[in-house]
């Protein structure tokens, strides 16, 4: 078996991830290997008709890959407030409790990332960040 299959991070891991300029919200985020974003991408495929060209295409329905990719990618969040809510988008707050907490749901997940960029381009560059998934092994070894 290759050795840098036997050494890569597996799909399963998953961590929580600080949210900048917050010192309570926690993003728990899945790693998702290229294999499995492919298969995301492919789950969101449609095949529609070309007329000018009468060929079949294929093309990404960009709602049903959101849909895909927050179930794969967003696990669960931790300390998401009204109050740091309303930093992510506009929202209505007045007469609001700014401290209750807002529970995780996948619906919640899916309509945070396609309303907000800023937590949009937080996944996203969280999951880039491959030291992100390998801060456990590194804080185990300053431990040690």
């Amino acid at each position: 078996m290759s050795m840098i299959k036997n050494l890569m991070v597996t799909d399963d891991k998953v961590v929580d991830v600080q949210f900048p300029d917050s010192d309570n919200f926690y993003v728990s985020l899945a790693y998702l290997s290229r294999e499995k974003l492919v298969k995301v991408r492919n789950r969101s495929l449609v095949v529609k008709f070309n007329k000018r060209s009468r060929q079949r295409e294929e093309e990404v329905d960009n709602d049903k890959f959101l849909e895909e990719y927050s179930r794969a990618v967003i696990r669960g969040w931790k300390g998401l407030t009204i109050r740091e809510l309303a930093r992510l988008l506009p929202i209505e707050t007045a007469g609001a409790n700014l401290d209750q907490d807002v529970p995780h749901t996948e619906e919640d997940a899916l309509e945070l990332l396609k309303n907000s960029t800023i937590f949009d381009q937080f996944v996203t560059d969280s999951l880039n960040d491959f030291e992100v998934f390998e801060a456990e092994k590194t804080n185990e070894a300053v431990k040690n």
